[in-house]
């Protein structure tokens, strides 16, 4: 029980040194994105704040070395970056930012490596 929680302040700290990311991105793979902020230019040149929302979808994404489905709050970029590369355990493992992952990855990637390591 102690190892895990260590696991995870370990985790929490490795993301916590990075630049600021949200909170929401902290809890899944949100492959280094954010919300974006700008402004809408009216034709008479009138600016108004507005924010871009990131794509996001909860999907289950099945990972091989655990042999189960992992529940993720993942981007459609970050969906389409895990295809390209060939599935989550290889997703998690060739992300090398920190930044990326948040806790909700490192913990994961942490549980694709202990379940590589015992295989």
């Amino acid at each position: 029980m102690a190892s895990s929680s260590m696991r995870f302040l370990e985790a929490f700290t490795r993301a916590a040194k990075c630049q600021h990311v949200s909170g929401r991105a902290q809890r899944g793979l949100f492959a280094g994105r954010d919300k974006a902020f700008g402004n809408n230019v009216s034709f008479s040149k009138r600016r108004t704040r507005r924010a871009w929302k990131v794509n996001h979808q909860w999907k289950s994404l099945y990972s091989e070395a655990l042999d189960e489905k992992v529940g993720l709050n993942v981007t459609t970029h970050t969906l389409r970056c895990v295809d390209k590369i060939g599935g989550l355990d290889n997703y998690l493992l060739s992300i090398k930012d920190e930044r990326e992952l948040g806790v909700k990855g490192l913990k994961t990637r942490d549980r694709v490596l202990a379940a590589l390591s015992e295989a």
